[in-house]
């Protein structure tokens, strides 16, 4: 039986982005012009309402056609804005969360930002994540680890240990055995390599540092990481790697000599409650003692200035395309001391100062609203608004349950999926979204394959990741089939043997990150939905002269009628597992199968 969609396409429309904003990246001082789509809404007067100096200010509309335009003045670093429509049904308040009919705070006004917003670059980027100890071995630098003491040595065939050995087990892999791996990126057409923490510590994962000085030697050291740099930058690949601004490892340097004496400077970089042995840490974990940012002098160390850790690795020779920032949401917090924002705009205008056009994007798993307001960070890693619902409809509740600490993610449908993805993006800026890094699973959760509830499944949920707003990034080894139901087992090395590769979801990776670097609606163009059911979602991607009709399914549903009014035209080119629509009279008949992913360029 054929459905048809509700009025989605009929309501009134705006997104921040340039289908909608004549300069989506405004400066202070500018004049941008911004527009309503009004669908088949009838509207008499229009306004749009603003913030200037905390008083409102109001804007009268212009009819356009079936466009309302609006000149909008940005005075303010966050500029927000709303639109009054007067429709037959009443006056309702267009706003990031939809049409409504009742009067909302500003927490979800359509916002803009004055200061450049993310790089300019960044969302024509597919990411991909490597776990440096995991990825790819030259075993030249194995010497350093057999030296350490404290590393438990595997070959890169054994399996990966459980308990309190996982964190200790290495493998032997380096930056000069990525470096020699670079091709398999550039088949897999990514733009960006992000590599977990770099530095020398005690475990494999690295967020214990013992020094921010050098580059670890078991993965080649500072040279190793300079010839990474340059070798990706030649295959035409940006590179960026991962900073802990919330804690050191205990053995680190600042961390001894806090220990050592109490009277000392970096006694200061720390919160001690009884000096010197109790101490607030990660989690409780006393491998992580937390910083204390009331410190100048482990700010002026750490991530303000040009002598900076933050800025030193942004600079000749290593030349990072960006930073990565753990745990960002738990930065220069403790208790009643809340110093996150501040850590977040120094460290930005450190980044700013070396280069504008560096990336800064922060670990968040939740709401990141308070946090990315985008005078900080410039993104956050979007587990939120992608990772979390995609994963509540397309994943088994058995794996989510590895997910996160805690009870785990429970199942939703289709239509719950995008509640949520539109409440995370109503509560932030679109620039802030756009630079956020959307992703499936990372070194921090199970694999998604694992994850979702067939192989079909999770194909589904990489077409949805490449195609949804953001800066999308995978985990090593997801584009070749590996499994793993926790995050220390997803942490795998990986088989460079192509026989063990699952060549369906290498081609289908393939295909999907071509896509997204092909399509500029993909990477820039606005966002809404055509029709959201329990099953299967369609919804557009759009510029001013780029349009894409894309369907994700997790299980068969009807064929779905769409008015070609509302699609403003008849004719639709198949793009990525798509079938020729039927045009039947003044409707598309989009097929309703599944699961599946399909992708539809619109004349």
């Amino acid at each position: 039986m054929t459905s048809t969609p509700s009025s989605r396409l009929a309501l009134p429309h705006h997104d921040s982005s340039s289908r909608h904003v004549d300069e989506p990246s405004p400066s202070v001082g500018d004049r941008v012009t911004v527009s309503v789509e009004l669908g088949d809404e009838q509207v008499g007067s229009a306004w749009l309402r603003t913030v200037r100096d905390g008083e409102q200010d109001w804007v009268e509309g212009i009819h356009d056609g079936d466009h309302l335009r609006f000149e909008l003045d940005c005075t303010q670093t966050v500029v927000n804005y709303r639109f009054q429509l007067d429709t037959k049904a009443g006056p309702r308040w267009l706003t990031g969360d939809g049409l409504l009919d009742w009067d909302p705070p500003d927490t979800n006004d359509f916002r803009l930002l004055t200061n450049g917003g993310g790089p300019s670059w960044i969302t024509d980027h597919v990411w991909y994540q490597i776990f440096p100890d995991r990825f790819a071995t030259t075993g030249q630098y194995r010497h350093h680890a057999e030296a350490t003491g404290w590393a438990r040595l595997s070959d890169w065939d054994d399996p990966v240990a459980h308990g309190p050995d996982a964190m200790t087990q290495l493998y032997g892999g380096d930056l000069d055995g990525i470096t020699r791996q670079l091709q398999h990126l550039v088949d897999l057409g990514v733009g960006g390599v992000y590599l977990t923490p770099v530095f020398p510590a005690r475990s494999n994962h690295r967020y214990d540092v013992t020094t921010f000085d050098q580059v670890d030697p078991i993965l080649g050291g500072d040279d190793a990481l300079v010839r990474l740099s340059d070798a990706a930058r030649a295959a035409g690949l940006r590179l960026m790697t991962d900073l802990t601004l919330n804690h050191t490892g205990s053995h680190h340097e600042w961390f001894l000599a806090a220990q050592a004496d109490q009277s000392c400077t970096e006694a200061n970089f720390y919160h001690f409650n009884d000096h010197p042995s109790d101490y607030e840490s990660w989690l409780g974990v006393t491998s992580l003692p937390k910083l204390d940012h009331r410190s100048d002098e482990l700010r002026r160390r750490l991530y303000d200035g040009p002598d900076s850790v933050v800025a030193r690795y942004l600079q000749a020779p290593f030349d990072m395309a960006g930073w990565r920032i753990d745990v960002a949401n738990m930065t220069g917090r403790h208790g009643l001391i809340d110093l996150n924002h501040e850590v977040a705009q120094v460290t930005r205008a450190t980044v700013d100062a070396v280069d504008p056009e560096r990336w800064l994007v922060a670990e968040h798993f939740f709401d990141a609203s308070r946090d990315a307001s985008g005078d900080g960070w410039h993104g956050v890693m979007n587990y939120a608004g992608v990772t979390r619902p995609i994963a509540s409809w397309l994943g088994s509740f058995t794996a989510l349950e590895a997910f996160m600490a805690g009870p785990g993610q429970p199942p939703r449908d289709g239509v719950q999926m995008a509640r949520t993805m539109d409440a995370v993006r109503a509560s932030l800026p679109w620039q802030v979204t756009t630079a956020s890094m959307s992703l499936l699973g990372s070194h921090d959760t199970a694999r998604w394959r694992t994850m979702a509830t067939s192989d079909e499944a999770a194909l589904v949920g990489f077409g949805l990741l490449m195609s949804l707003p953001g800066t999308p990034a995978f985990f090593y080894g997801d584009e070749i089939g590996l499994t793993g139901s926790t995050s220390e087992q997803a942490r795998c090395p990986m088989p460079w043997d192509p026989s063990e590769w699952d060549t369906r979801f290498l081609d289908w990776y393939r295909q999907l990150v071509a896509l997204r670097t092909a399509e500029v609606a993909l990477r820039t163009g606005g966002f809404r939905w055509v029709d959201v059911g329990s099953d299967a979602v369609v919804f557009l991607r759009e510029t001013a002269d780029s349009r894409l009709l894309i369907r994700a399914a997790r299980a068969s549903t009807g064929p779905l009628d769409i008015a070609t009014a509302h699609l403003g035209t008849t004719e639709a080119e198949p793009l990525v597992n798509a079938p020729p629509l039927a045009a039947r009279g003044d409707h598309l008949t989009v097929p309703g199968d599944g699961p599946a992913f399909s992708v539809w360029r619109l004349a």
